[in-house]
């Protein structure tokens, strides 16, 4: 199983734990860095570009809520796909969110997947390593 870099965007506290717990759990060497908004995670990327990091450290996913304070999932996944440093990684939105109309607009600004939050624990949990699992095992990344 490959590890991934993964950065995760989310405001709640307690969906970001867990996420977290459960990529950590699936694969002990995935590296995840978690931001509370969408702003710093953009300030994150930029850093890496100004750094310039070479696209095999760049981060294999990234996952994204929608609704959060400061700067929201969709704008920054615009800016992301308007990069070309950072456009071909993957973005998953992770939203509770059924809404048609953000679903439309994520895939419109680029997500490569959208997933609804389930509000159960196992669940959410399962859904996040099947995510990890088809990212890591099965999906082809770009390689540096």
């Amino acid at each position: 199983m490959k590890p991934l870099k993964i950065l995760v965007a989310e405001d709640n506290d307690d969906h970001a734990e867990m996420i977290v717990e459960a990529l950590e759990v699936y694969n002990p060497e995935n590296t995840i860095n978690r931001f509370s908004n969408g702003e710093q995670l953009i300030a994150h990327l930029e850093t890496l570009q100004r750094q310039n990091i070479e696209k095999h450290l760049l981060p294999n996913l990234i996952l994204l809520d929608i609704k959060m304070p400061i700067m929201d999932g969709l704008e920054a996944l615009q800016l992301i796909k308007q990069n070309v440093t950072f456009k071909h990684i993957p973005v998953m939105m992770v939203s509770t969110s059924e809404n048609a109309l953000d679903i439309e607009q994520s895939y419109k600004n680029g997500a490569n997947s959208y997933i609804v939050k389930p509000f159960d624990f196992t669940e959410f949990a399962q859904k996040i390593c099947d995510v990890n699992r088809f990212w890591a095992d099965i999906s082809e990344l770009p390689k540096a």
